[in-house]
């Protein structure tokens, strides 16, 4: 089976609750080159989630690569 990764931000919000993981629609097929995309271009992607997300957005806490359901498990634990 296809293992497939998604630049995902963890944002907080003024929204409850107040952190989320939210993701790219471009899939990776290697977690490394998803990775060394988000040292390459952290500055436009977190300005790209500010933008995306509007006034609500207090701080971009952390870049990862994940699968979807990865950020579906994270999400859910954070109350989502």
């Amino acid at each position: 089976m296809l293992k497939v990764f998604f630049i995902s931000v963890l944002m907080v919000t003024t929204k409850t609750p107040a952190e989320g993981w939210i993701q790219w629609s471009q899939a990776y097929t290697d977690r490394e080159v998803c990775m060394s995309s988000i040292v390459d271009n952290h500055e436009a992607i977190e300005q790209a989630a500010r933008n995306y997300m509007g006034e609500v957005v207090e701080s971009v806490k952390e870049f990862r690569c994940l699968t979807y359901q990865e950020a579906v498990e994270l999400n859910s634990k954070l109350g989502h």
